[in-house]
């Protein structure tokens, strides 16, 4: 389903240089995409048929999606085209990695204000499409024992899967982040690492010099999450401009540390420090303000993105015997902040024009989070997994929504047949203090080891504040086709 109509455009906005038609900052008419974006994809081609060879190791993907809302009142979405490029230079004392994305990203409203090729890391709201990001690009160094790397780096600590309790050094992008997989959520933090390996014994240690926010898609994107944003998206000819938060200043006080010391052996097990910011999102109400405009009402929701420090001191351990792992982490943090519930913010029943200041909406608590997980092979094709996770609020008021004790249970079926030409998942996820919960299953269907396409429906259920719940409309149904190289 197309939105927007280039009738709506001014006049300067219905045609490319060469007088072709083109995106309209009002719609979603594709006509013709932008010139960066066709020379992103020539990239990707171009430097794989040119640079392969002895000299550098080149890998990429392109992904087509396209996505059928299950509900009628649901926020559209449009196709997806994503394109990847990994380039790696041989192993040496010094090395350079690489790994660029693009594409066209059909989630998103493309804003009039919107004109960045490249994902920044100083903003929250980032609807540009097309668009192009370095998810990873360092310099190494590597000596006996000691590796050094320079750039923007993504790590993984911890040892769930979802929603790992010691991974915490990367904001994570929210615009998708129920759908994405764990590696895609993560955005890149320009950082310098150290990594030293003595025997069965290594030591990790991560500066991330200048903060990173997590992203968040627009309030009337579909992917929004924010509870109670549907009253002002149904007021007629609303735009809801969401305020860009002030980062924390570029100080050595303002950046994140990470220490992590890990031991091998029969039983796997890591300590783990972090100081830093929160990448789990929270916001701080400011004023409801709607203000009629010749033609339209802007709309202020009257919050903005918020930022706190916290320290986290966390333990995760991993064994595998015969056909079975067992995983399991725990980490107690110092002032996590929350946000309360949703009616107690202040919004008026009936919002009307003018400016309606907001209730303070956060709280500040320690927390102990710990969770297992096992995976057992029943038979050769067949893999199971299963985890559960919980949070304790130690110091929680009425306020909150969130209860003092907060459960995730997660499963995952993940089945082979023909011969492993067609793979199957059944994801099942549920919150039994809101009882809300998320089932999700796709098929695949591997051609060659290029080529493989794949089905996937995806349903959510809950009350409109819990972490599944709030997407009870986002009800969807995806098909995928996947070239890689």
């Amino acid at each position: 389903m197309l939105r927007g109509d280039p009738r709506d455009c001014p006049d300067d906005m219905r045609t490319c240089d060469d007088g072709k038609q083109k995106v309209c900052p009002y719609g979603k008419i594709v006509i013709c995409m932008k010139k960066q974006l066709v020379t992103v994809i020539l990239l990707l081609f171009s430097s794989s048929a040119c640079l392969a060879g002895d000299f550098l190791s080149i890998s990429g993907r392109l992904d087509l999606l396209g996505v059928v809302a299950l509900e009628s009142d649901s926020i559209m979405e449009d196709p997806s085209f994503t394109g990847r490029l990994k380039i790696d230079t041989p192993p040496s004392k010094w090395s350079l990695h690489s790994w660029l994305e693009g594409g066209w990203d059909g989630s998103v409203k493309l804003p009039a204000k919107d004109h960045s090729l490249l994902k920044l890391y100083d903003e929250v709201y980032q609807s540009n499409t097309p668009w192009l990001e370095f998810k990873e690009f360092y310099l190494s160094f590597s000596a006996k024992d000691l590796e050094l790397r320079a750039g923007v780096q993504r790590y993984s600590w911890g040892r769930l899967d979802e929603y790992p309790i010691n991974d915490l050094l990367n904001p994570w992008d929210y615009t998708r982040f129920i759908l994405r997989t764990l590696e895609d959520r993560k955005i890149g933090a320009p950082s310098l690492s150290a990594n030293l390996n003595k025997d069965n014994w290594s030591l990790d240690a991560v500066w991330i010099p200048r903060f990173v926010p997590y992203r968040l898609a627009m309030p009337d994107e579909r992917w929004s999450g924010v509870p109670g944003i549907s009253a002002l998206l149904h007021i007629p000819n609303a735009e809801v401009i969401p305020d860009e938060p002030n980062l924390p200043s570029r100080t050595f006080n303002n950046g994140v540390f990470g220490l992590r010391v890990r031991h091998a052996g029969e039983i796997e097990w890591a300590l783990n420090f972090f100081h830093g910011y929160d990448p789990r999102p929270v916001v701080k109400t400011t004023s409801l303000v709607i203000n009629p405009q010749p033609g339209k009402v802007l709309v202020d929701a009257g919050y903005v993105p918020d930022f706190h420090k916290m320290t986290s001191i966390g333990m995760d351990a991993a064994a595998v015997k015969g056909d079975c792992s067992l995983r399991a982490e725990t980490a107690y943090s110092f002032n996590r902040w929350f946000n309360t519930r949703q009616e107690l913010w202040g919004y008026p029943p009936s919002p009307g024009p003018g400016v309606f200041p907001l209730n303070p909406n956060e709280h500040k608590s320690d927390t102990l989070d710990y969770g297992v997980a096992a995976d057992y092979r029943i038979i050769e094709d067949v893999l199971l997994t299963m985890q559960a996770q919980q949070t304790v609020v130690i110091h929680r008021p009425d306020t909150l929504y969130v209860r003092q004790f907060e459960t995730l249970l997660w499963a995952n079926l993940k089945v082979f047949w023909m011969n492993q030409k067609v793979e199957t998942n059944l994801n099942l996820a549920y919150n039994p203090e809101h009882g809300d919960g998320m089932a999700k299953a796709n098929a695949w269907y591997i051609f060659t080891d290029s080529w493989k396409a794949g089905l996937m429906m995806v349903v959510f259920t809950g009350p409109p504040q819990s972490m599944f719940g709030r997407f009870s409309k986002n009800d969807q149904v995806e098909a995928e086709l996947v070239y890689s190289w």
